[in-house]
This record gives C-alpha cells, structure tokens and sequence, in this order.
C-alpha cells in the first residue's frame, strides 16, 4: 500500500474509529481471541452500514422502501456469508429463495412466497424502486409478518416484524460464530472466506 493512501475501512469499531482491512489481515486465526476479534469486526461492519442505518430512519413516513431496500440487501449479504460465497451474481434469486425458507424466517416463508418476495418487493425495488403486482410494505397494527394480498397474486409485509426478524436472525448467526465449545468449523470457516473476499486477501494455495 501506498504510504499516502488511507488503509480501506471495513467497518465502524465499537472501540473507536474504524476497522481497516490491515485489522483483518493482522488477526490470528488459530486462536480463539482471533476468532472473536473478527466476529467483532463482521457484527459492527453488519450493525454500522445495515442495522444502524435502519434504526435510523425507519420512524420517517414513507421509510418502508428504503428499510426494506436495505434488509433486502442485508438478505443477500448473509446467505453469502452463510455459504461462503463471494458473490450471487446471476444466482441472486436461488440464494435469497434459500435465506427466507432455511433461516428462522423458513416459519413465515415457504418456496412459493419467497419466490414471489424476491420478483416482487426485491427485485422491484432494487430494480425499479416500486413494488410489483398487488404486493404492499406496510407498518399497521395488526398485520403479520407476511400474508398474501387480497387478489392472491401477491404479499402484504408488515416491514417492521420483518426488520425485527432479520435482527433476530442476524443475532442468532452472531452467537453461533462465537460458540466455541465447540466451534462451528464449517460455518466459520464460510464466514472466513466471505470476510477474506470483502478484504482482498488471496486464499492460501493448496499445499
């Protein structure tokens, strides 16, 4: 790296300042402090550019685009994390379908609704920043998490008993990481590989 150039920031630390890719690059994974020190990275990286950003708006009128635009995203992020992966281009649906029935939210989505959440509030505001069909975000009381909409054609969300879901969700990945007696080697091993891609460290080559 250049010595003028600013090391890349990866995230807001809850310690102060910034976590940079040098942060990443210097933790030691064959230990345990290592492990939980990039689980810290990764949980402030999710709560600073996802979380946080919702908390922050979600109370505006007319905020539900932009709340589920980011959990959306926050969606996609997860499942690569969740797998491993460094990108779901062209695949994007496959994996967003696998998020909302493999996850906890598998008790509100089967195949079918989250085949249509993905064309119609996903794909429709990330693509063309509106809802398609019948489908509707909505904050009343009263209303589920998800139902389908009066035509049957599409869904009626309550988009904050979803945004709590994705933080229980994301809540619960965060303590399954930090599990260490035993640890989940497959899971952090895929989260490992997702955070490696984030900050360009080349995989090790094959011994």
């Amino acid at each position: 790296m250049n010595e003028m150039e600013e090391p890349l920031r990866i995230a807001p630390s809850r310690y102060g300042g910034h976590w940079t890719v040098e942060h990443w690059k210097a933790l030691d994974f064959s230990t345990e402090e290592g492990w939980q020190r990039a689980i810290d990275i990764f949980e402030d990286r999710i709560r600073g550019r996802f979380l946080g950003m919702v908390e922050a708006i979600q109370d505006y009128e007319f905020s539900g685009f932009a709340v589920m635009a980011l959990d959306c995203l926050l969606i996609e992020t997860l499942q690569q994390f969740y797998e491993g992966r460094a990108e779901t281009l062209g695949q994007s649906g496959k994996y967003f379908r696998r998020f909302l029935t493999r996850t906890s939210f598998g008790a509100f989505f089967d195949t079918k609704k989250a085949a249509l959440f993905y064309r119609s509030i996903r794909c429709g505001i990330l693509h063309q920043a509106e809802i398609k069909g019948s489908s509707r975000i909505l904050i009343r009381p009263g209303i589920p998490l998800v139902t389908w909409a009066e035509d049957g054609n599409g869904l009626v969300i309550n988009r904050l008993l979803f945004h709590e879901q994705l933080e229980c969700e994301f809540s619960h990945y965060v303590a399954h990481l930090r599990q260490n007696d035993p640890p989940d080697e497959e899971l952090r091993r895929s989260f490992k590989c997702k955070m490696d891609v984030i900050c360009k460290v080349q995989p090790e080559a094959p011994k």
